[in-house]
């Protein structure tokens, strides 16, 4: 029965006898069961099981052509049917040929998935606690002896002779144990063949093989998927094979044990919580947080109010050349200590709360060196990431505090002009040489820098410290890590999560719309530079502020603490 059923241990074959029960079972008990490739060592999965990934869409390869099934004949003419859904070459045996009449194709995509960039060492380890173990999901059923490992495959050396099998069988299976290696075979390196956006050692990769409903996935979205493991190396072995010296092959075929194939049997968008029935006071974490960010502040109140803004904001709607949403924030007048690096600091105990995030210091050599931008290798026929390709709600933390004096070359100008164009656009160019495309994104930018960021902003405010917390800092910082206590950690965590998804309804009553005129109308009284962009400005901000406190509408109380809001912002920039 299905329901007593181990689905770990499920070869394809008997998948494909019973796919919608079998599918269905999966996806309404059994999803969390199946071992997750990103938290557990790639050595303890074996060849032909099933796996789970959660990852971003980095690239995508196209279509590809399968034998979904055919007919295999032996050599006393004996025939059997055969499946290639889920597989990656032809099932046939020594001394089998397949029956080309027979033969019915099928159409996938494959996928370029990563592990999420920049996604934090809380959430790796939250996942790794709710994984189901490989031994977990072991039971006493005999593994089959061509279920082998990850390392087996790719240990065991080529032996055509000594297993008394000719070219003819190689050329029939589409697989290869290990090519050997041809002088003019280039090396590509690790890093290469991994292409993560943050160019992390550790990242995880996979090739995805999806057969249905891939119309719906875009670039750089976030999804978690079931498939079936495939390890075996595809490039053909023998030295005349011109494939095995392309570039392009081995960048597209890399080893299984570094680059696994996933053939996906179901998939559904990323989430990073199940959101817990029981309640929690959702007023009151965020006086808890706007308690922690003042004091991590020096006592600046408001920025901590912008703070919390900055951080429940994503992007809703994109109209003309509009995009309604975003409110990247530039902190400035941040003190320097001799003896603390206080954006670090700060970052380590926001990277707590945050689900995704990546620091970088806006250092000359960064700026001339990094490759900020996707851009298109041709020679490869692939997208090589850059440090702008990440996936919606990652928090981009740029110190300006590390600038220094210098000249930009070419590159840093570039990459000065395309972090620009992301943070006011929300748009990153992907570089095709001879032209651009523009992809969304959702990139909230929070700049730290001591006097007014090079970089645009939504909003920028000068801190005002408290002289008292100056001399304090360290002590600060120490307090604040004793504040977050578990439960807090958590509520504070799933309050900027739950403040996102709240379905805010744009319908403004007539009292609160009254307001909002006359108050635009006495603004440009008193300063005749005020424009629609202001008014505009001033929504999103009271729009943030409802959702901070739990509100579907905007409110008289939310609009006038919008304003109060900021004319001390802009009394302190001198305006």
């Amino acid at each position: 029965m299905l329901k007593i059923m181990n689905i770990h241990n499920i070869s394809i074959d008997e998948w494909l006898l019973n796919e919608q029960e079998h599918l269905q079972y999966l996806e309404n008990e059994a999803w969390l069961e199946v071992p997750l490739i990103n938290a557990t060592e790639g050595h303890q999965f074996r060849d032909g099981t099933l796996v789970r990934f959660r990852g971003m869409v980095q690239d995508m390869y196209g279509s590809e052509i399968y034998m979904d099934s055919y007919d295999v004949t032996d050599s006393e003419k004996r025939s059997r049917g055969c499946r290639g859904k889920y597989r990656d070459g032809a099932l046939t045996k020594y001394g089998e040929d397949i029956d080309y009449d027979s033969m019915k194709m099928g159409d996938r995509h494959c996928y370029v998935v990563v592990s999420v960039p920049g996604l934090n060492s809380w959430v790796q380890q939250h996942e790794k606690e709710n994984n189901t173990s490989i031994s977990e999901s072991s039971n006493s059923r005999p593994k089959k002896a061509s279920k082998r490992s990850i390392e087996e495959v790719m240990d065991v050396d080529v032996c055509s002779d000594k297993q008394g099998q000719n070219s003819s069988k190689k050329q029939q299976s589409h697989l290869a144990e290990k090519p050997e290696q041809s002088e003019k075979t280039p090396f590509l390196s690790r890093q290469h063949l991994l292409n993560h956006p943050l160019s992390n050692d550790d990242a995880k990769v996979c090739h995805a093989k999806f057969y249905k409903d891939y119309e719906s996935i875009k670039l750089n979205d976030e999804i978690e998927f079931v498939g079936f493991l495939s390890v075996q190396t595809l490039l053909d072995s023998s030295n005349d094979n011109e494939e095995e010296n392309d570039i392009e092959a081995q960048t597209h075929n890399p080893p299984g044990s570094l680059v696994p194939r996933i053939h996906v049997v179901s998939f559904k968008p990323l989430s990073y919580f199940n959101h817990n029935p029981n309640s929690f006071d959702f007023s009151n974490t965020k006086k808890q947080l706007h308690i922690l960010f003042t004091q991590l502040l020096m006592g600046d109140s408001l920025s901590a109010e912008y703070l919390i803004c900055h951080l429940i904001s994503e992007v809703y709607l994109r109209k003309d050349f509009l995009t309604l949403g975003k409110f990247s924030l530039n902190i400035s007048k941040v003190p320097i200590f001799d003896d603390l690096d206080y954006v670090v600091e700060f970052y380590k105990i926001l990277e707590l709360l945050v689900t995704k995030s990546h620091y970088l210091p806006f250092t000359l050599e960064n700026m001339n060196t990094l490759a900020f931008t996707p851009k298109k290798d041709y020679d490869c026929n692939r997208v090589t990431s850059g440090l702008l390709q990440l996936s919606k709600n990652t928090h981009f933390v740029l110190d300006e505090t590390k600038m220094q004096e210098g000249k930009l070359d070419s590159t840093g100008v570039q990459n000065v002009s395309a972090l620009s164009n992301t943070i006011k656009f929300q748009k990153v160019k992907y570089d095709f040489s001879h032209y651009t495309i523009d992809y969304d994104c959702d990139i909230p930018f929070l700049v730290f820098s001591e006097g007014k960021s090079l970089l645009p902003s939504d909003t920028h405010i000068s801190l005002h410290t408290d002289p008292s917390c100056l001399s304090t800092i360290k002590e600060i910082l120490e307090a604040a890590n004793h504040f977050l206590r578990p439960q807090l950690l958590t509520d504070i965590r799933r309050y900027l999560i739950e403040a996102k998804l709240i379905e805010y309804e744009f319908e403004i009553s007539d009292e609160v719309r009254a307001l909002t005129q006359e108050e635009f109308v006495s603004m440009r009284q008193n300063d005749s530079g005020v424009t629609a962009m202001d008014l505009h400005c001033l929504l999103v901000l009271s729009r943030l502020l409802c959702l901070s406190e739990g509100k579907k509408t905007l409110d008289k109380s939310c609009w006038a603490r919008a304003c109060e809001m900021e004319k001390e912002r802009k009394a302190r920039l001198g305006k």
